[in-house]
């Protein structure tokens, strides 16, 4: 009988092996996964024992047989944050300090073979006890059918509005009305309009490795486009969540919300200056 939750293994696709840095190398070495299996998120250690919630001899059972699949599992989701995230190198420091700890959730399936992973790090000793306290560093989306298109930032960027609406859930649910929210929120609403259509102005696909030096350029335009329109939401998005922290109670709990709002966006724009405008300037730099 298969076991929802498991269903993510099935589409049996290969990991590209690709060789590791030695930080990398640890950071696999110490990954934990947390799976939903119905309505429970079980978390797997590196050898993938069951770390959270405690026994069940059928999820055991599952895991045992799949090892290799499991495996496979967490090989294609680190190849994945190399390869469309900066999220390892921009925080490298802090899972470094937690013993090269990388927690990765699996929270969601926005369509057929793609899921959304969220990914934290925390002090291995603390790991279960203060469970709430793990330092939340970004996500990404796993496709385990088709190839991601636009370099995986027509995943990001669009997806900061399903981010800003479930921060407007959690304004409400603290029931906040003053000025400062009010107004802060309007403009971050805006802000994230005008990236997605900056997106949707300058998005593009095409080959790094075989495009022409005129490709190049206009992808560097275009991608310092919307960098710069990403670089507006981050300082307005910082200044919010810097000004609540002084504020109330209720205020204050709403800027770790805010926080991973920041986190996000930060993201992104790693991802953009590391993973794809170097690498252009690279080939454009490089005497013919």
């Amino acid at each position: 009988m298969q076991i929802e939750g498991f269903e993510l293994l099935n589409y049996r696709k290969p990991p590209e092996n690709f060789p590791l840095d030695p930080f990398q190398e640890r950071v696999f070495d110490n990954m934990y996964l947390e799976i939903p299996v119905g309505d429970t998120l079980f978390m797997l250690s590196p050898s993938l024992r069951i770390a959270y919630p405690g026994k069940n001899e059928e999820v055991e059972r599952e895991i045992i047989k799949r090892e290799g699949e499991v495996y496979s599992l967490k090989r294609l989701i680190l190849e994945s944050l190399i390869k469309f995230t900066a999220i390892l190198e921009a925080n490298s420091y802090y899972i470094s300090q937690s013993d090269y700890l990388l927690l990765a959730r699996v929270t969601l399936q926005p369509g057929e073979g793609v899921y959304r992973l969220k990914f934290y790090t925390h002090d291995v000793r603390e790991l279960l006890s203060n469970y709430e306290d793990k330092i939340y560093l970004g996500h990404d989306f796993l496709y385990l059918t088709g190839e991601r298109k636009y370099f995986g930032l027509d995943d990001f960027i669009p997806y900061l509005d399903s981010e800003f609406t479930y921060l407007k859930e959690k304004a409400s649910d603290f029931n906040i009305r003053n000025p400062l929210v009010k107004d802060y929120m309007v403009e971050i609403g805006e802000l994230i309009g005008d990236s997605l259509m900056t997106w949707e102005d300058n998005k593009l696909d095409f080959s790094l490795e075989r495009a022409s030096l005129r490709e190049l350029r206009e992808a560097t335009i275009k991608f310092m486009e919307v960098k710069h329109m990403l670089v507006e939401l981050h300082d307005e998005v910082r200044e919010f969540e810097y000004k609540l922290r002084s504020r109330g109670e209720a205020e204050n709990h709403l800027s770790r919300y805010v926080t991973k709002l920041r986190k996000d966006v930060v993201n992104i724009l790693h991802y953009i200056n590391m993973k794809l405008l170097s690498r252009i300037q690279r080939r454009i730099n490089t005497p013919a």
